[in-house]
């Protein structure tokens, strides 16, 4: 009885925490930056994780109270602009932020991150490559381009 007990509450403990993993749910599409440098605006549900050699990362959470939050790790300097804007800036800065609806502003040198979710992508810059939905790699746009992230989208 309690064998039963115990694994009746670590399922209990468990389900709530893969629900909240949850990652790549129907409608949803991918976005993959590799050794990229230039400007790149994220606005979505779902999540990102990635890392830059320098620059600034800019995020902005619509509802700070929920249960999802930014981890920036590496960045010299944090700049809180309000309740819901957080600025980050240096060197091998590396970030994450799973879960919820989120914006991010990335302007930086030898950026690397994967994306999930449905929303939109701003991109700009040279060097690197980027992919959208496993779609084969392609040179990072000299011209801002935008385009929805989601799971039939192909990119511009």
């Amino acid at each position: 009885m309690r064998r039963v007990l115990v694994l009746l509450c670590i399922l209990a403990l468990a389900a709530p925490a893969a629900a909240g993993a949850r990652v790549n749910a129907p409608g949803e599409g991918t976005l993959t930056v590799k050794n990229a440098s230039g400007f790149v605006s994220i606005q979505a549900r779902g999540g990102i994780i990635g890392r830059f050699d320098q620059g600034q990362l800019w995020v902005r959470d619509p509802n700070p109270d929920d249960e999802f939050e930014e981890v920036v790790t590496g960045a010299d300097k944090r700049t809180v602009k309000n309740e819901f804007v957080t600025i980050y800036s240096g060197k091998n800065v590396r970030f994450r932020y799973l879960g919820g609806f989120f914006r991010m502003k990335l302007t930086a040198v030898g950026m690397d991150f994967s994306a999930v979710g449905k929303g939109s992508v701003t991109l700009q810059g040279a060097d690197g490559t980027y992919s959208v939905n496993d779609a084969p790699a392609q040179a990072f746009p000299l011209l801002l381009t935008t385009f929805a992230l989601a799971a039939n989208s192909a990119g511009p």
